[in-house]
């Protein structure tokens, strides 16, 4: 990593059920990693007895994607987002480290000693502060969100509340599916800090249609490839 500041891409998938739509999300998710985006997913769990194999792709979307991947019940899908933000961007800076360090002294952050690992640690907890962040929630707004997805809204609010205490900026957009209009996914909010920006995209969105994981994937890649970097900020 070079500079004082960095940007990492990432995406995360909320969802509460399998893909039946487009292209093979996981296939999607492998696309967004190859273009330096890390893809992680959390799969809602309902409490009303379904088979939690619908929500099992989550795990295979972010193996592809390089990320990380949760389940949880409706009512821990804040905390659940929160800690998940933090624990990707952590993940991914691990990823960039232990690579380096394979190419500077031929071990990677698994190898070394103890003592040198904890430093290591300790210094990627401390950049994940202040490294930019651009972050594109994709979230499931089919027919069986339905009773879940104010929940969501609110937890997606909170966690934009949250990102705003960290010292690099972070920008987050949203993108929704299916989309209006029999579209597989929609940009319900364009990157932004402002969380009244985020509000007014959250109140358009409404419950219907299946499930087209993959095809929305591809759309928020295309999106985060397409903003802008924050001035004077290096990628990692």
């Amino acid at each position: 990593m070079d500079g004082d500041c960095g940007i990492i891409r990432q995406m995360i998938i909320i969802t509460d059920g399998r893909s039946n739509i487009g292209i093979n999300p996981v296939e999607a998710a492998a696309k967004a990693k190859a273009s330096g985006i890390t893809v992680s997913a959390i799969g809602i769990i309902d409490g009303e007895g379904r088979d939690e194999k619908d929500v099992m792709e989550v795990e295979a979307i972010s193996k592809a994607g390089g990320g990380l991947s949760d389940y949880c019940y409706p009512r821990n899908l804040s905390m659940t987002l929160q800690a998940m933000t933090q624990k990707t961007v952590n993940h991914t800076l691990e990823c960039i480290v232990s690579k380096q360090l394979k190419t500077i002294i031929g071990q990677d952050m698994t190898n070394i000693e103890p003592k040198s690992r904890m430093k290591v640690v300790e210094f990627i907890e401390n950049y994940g502060e202040r490294v930019d962040l651009l972050y594109a929630i994709v979230l499931d707004t089919s027919k069986s969100m339905t009773n879940k997805l104010e929940l969501a809204k609110s937890c997606i609010i909170d966690l934009m509340e949250a990102l705003s205490h960290r010292r690099g900026v972070s920008k987050v957009a949203l993108i929704s599916y299916p989309g209006e209009n029999s579209q597989s996914a929609g940009i319900a909010c364009e990157f932004t800090s402002e969380i009244s920006v985020l509000k007014e995209g959250l109140k358009l969105l409404k419950a219907g249609g299946g499930t087209p994981t993959g095809p929305a994937i591809l759309s928020a890649m295309e999106l985060m490839l397409e903003d802008e970097a924050p001035a004077q900020a290096h990628y990692v």
